[in-house]
């Protein structure tokens, strides 16, 4: 008895999930989108927010998007803003779709996002017994540009940056300059930062 057997193919559209958690993965994304779901005001709601919130932060971080050496967010080029709004829009697509609203939180976070960026640079750099030279010399980070980070160092030790030089450190920064200007033994490094540290708590 001859027994034939068949195949049966069948085209099975692949399973949708929910999208990648990791931003390196989000950033990797070709063709496919993070669903993101709105509330009646336009905000990220559900688990996909958390994702969406951090891959903003990892936007700003990129220098070709938002360039540290801007002084102030009012002035960063509506060009800049422009493709950041685009690169997140071509990552995530948001339910109900994105409306007036909704753009206007981005740009928010965005901005708050850059803000603490730059407050977080400053807290890892910023010394005051080093000159200007030395802390331009020393990018903190391998996503910072060089150029713009010697702007943004010269701004520090402008006049302008020195008179913010104390209030310059936000409170939400303040546990990482204390952690990178303490010994392993617990001292401050130098007594001007140890004066620092102390008006931290005035």
């Amino acid at each position: 008895m001859l027994l034939m057997s068949f195949v049966l193919l069948v085209d099975v559209e692949p399973k949708r999930t929910r999208g990648p958690t990791r931003l390196l993965d989000v950033w990797q994304m070709e063709d496919d989108f993070i669903i993101v779901n709105l509330d009646n005001l336009g905000r990220p709601i559900g688990e996909e927010a958390t994702t969406f919130t951090r891959f903003i932060g990892s936007v700003v971080r990129r220098h070709q998007y938002a360039p540290i050496n801007i002084k102030n967010w009012k002035k960063m080029p509506e060009r800049n803003m422009n493709e950041m709004l685009e690169v997140i829009k071509s990552k995530f697509e948001f339910v109900p779709p994105i409306n007036d609203l909704t753009r206007q939180m981005i740009k928010s976070e965005l901005n708050d996002k850059w803000r603490q960026w730059k407050g977080d640079l400053k807290a890892m750099a910023y010394d005051p017994s080093k000159t200007e030279e030395e802390i331009a010399s020393a990018v903190p980070d391998a996503r910072v540009d060089k150029d713009q980070y010697r702007e943004l160092v010269h701004y520090w030790f402008s006049e302008e940056g020195q008179m913010k030089k104390c209030k310059g450190v936000m409170p939400e920064h303040q546990e990482i300059y204390i952690q990178t200007r303490t010994r392993k033994d617990g001292s401050i490094v130098n007594e001007k930062a140890e004066r620092l540290i102390v008006s931290f708590d005035q």
